[in-house]
C-alpha cells in the first residue's frame, strides 16, 4: 500500500471546531480508503486460487456464455472442451520453459478464457455463421467482426462485474486470436509480440483443432498432418515458441482429440 501523506497539525494554538472537524474528515477518508484497498487485494487473494482456477460462480459464468456462442453452430459439438484441453497442455509447456513470460499461476486462467475465443459469433448473422464453404470476400469481412463483438461483450461484462484476470484475458484473447506473426492477421493486423500472449497459445489451440475436425466441407485432417502443417507455419502464423510447446506435447494432444472426438 503506498505511503500516505502525514497530516502535520499545528498544535501551539488550539484548532477550532471547524478546523478539527476537517482533520478528522481527513483521517476518516483515508481510514476509508486503506480498508477499500485491503478489501480489494483480500478479493483477488480469494478469487485467484492456488490452482488459478475461477471461483464456481465465474466458472459458471465463462461456461455459460460459452455454450450461448457454441449453440449458434451445431457443428462444434465439443470444440470449446478441446479448445480447453489443448490450450491448458501449450500454456502449461510454455510457462514451464519461459517463466519470465508466463507465470505457471496463469495457465489455468487462460485454459478457462479460451472459451470465450469465439463468444462474438453470438452476432454473426445465420447466413454467414452456418455458411457450408468457402466465403465470399463480404462474408469473410463480416466473418471478421466476431473478434470485435466479443471483445465489446466481455469489455461490458469487465464494465458490470469489475476487472479480474478471467475476464480481462478472454478480452485479449477474443479480440487477438485471428492475429497472425507476420501481421497479416485481423482485425488489426499485430505482429510478433504485439499480439498477446494468450492469443498467441489459442490460435496454436485453434488452429490444431479446426484441422483435426470433420466438417460437412472438408473431413478431418489426420494429427499428424495438422502438426506438420502447424510447424510449416510456425514464425509466420504463429509464434515459433507457442508451437513448439505443443509439439512436445502433440502425443497428449493427440490424446484429448481421441478422448474429446465426435
Amino acid at each position: 500500500m503506498p505511503n500516505q501523506p502525514e497530516i502535520i497539525v499545528n498544535t501551539t494554538k488550539p484548532l477550532s471546531l471547524s478546523e478539527e472537524n476537517a482533520v478528522l474528515r481527513m483521517q476518516l477518508h483515508k481510514e476509508q480508503e486503506a480498508r477499500i484497498e485491503a478489501q480489494t487485494e483480500l478479493l483477488m487473494v480469494d478469487l485467484a486460487q492456488e490452482n488459478g482456477d475461477p471461483p464456481p460462480s465465474r466458472m459458471a459464468m465463462i461456461v455459460g456464455l460459452a455454450k450461448l456462442a457454441e449453440s449458434r453452430d451445431d457443428e462444434t459439438g465439443t470444440h470449446l472442451a478441446r479448445i480447453k484441453q489443448y490450450t491448458t497442455i501449450i500454456a502449461n509447456t510454455f510457462a514451464k520453459k519461459h517463466p519470465d513470460l508466463l507465470p505457471l499461476g496463469e495457465v489455468s486462467i487462460i485454459g478457462a478464457a479460451s472459451m470465450l475465443h469465439d463468444i462474438g459469433k453470438v452476432g454473426i448473422v445465420d447466413d454467414v455463421l452456418l455458411h457450408p464453404g468457402s466465403f465470399s470476400e463480404a462474408q469473410f469481412s463480416s466473418m471478421k467482426q466476431h473478434t470485435n463483438i466479443g471483445a465489446d461483450i466481455l469489455l461490458a461484462l469487465s464494465e458490470e462485474l469489475g476487472s479480474d484476470p478471467w475476464i480481462n484475458t478472454s478480452i485479449q484473447i477474443a479480440l487477438s486470436h485471428h492475429e497472425r506473426w507476420d501481421g497479416t492477421g485481423y482485425p488489426f493486423g499485430l505482429a510478433g509480440e504485439g499480439i498477446n500472449l494468450p492469443a498467441r497459445i489459442v490460435a496454436v489451440a485453434d488452429v490444431y483443432d479446426a484441422l483435426t475436425s470433420a466438417r460437412v466441407y472438408k473431413p478431418a485432417m489426420s494429427h499428424n498432418a495438422a502438426i506438420e502443417l502447424i510447424r510449416n507455419d510456425s514464425g509466420t502464423h504463429f509464434d515459433l515458441n507457442v508451437v513448439n510447446a505443443m509439439v512436445t506435447q502433440e502425443a497428449t494432444m493427440n490424446k484429448v482429440r481421441d478422448r474429446l472426438s465426435h
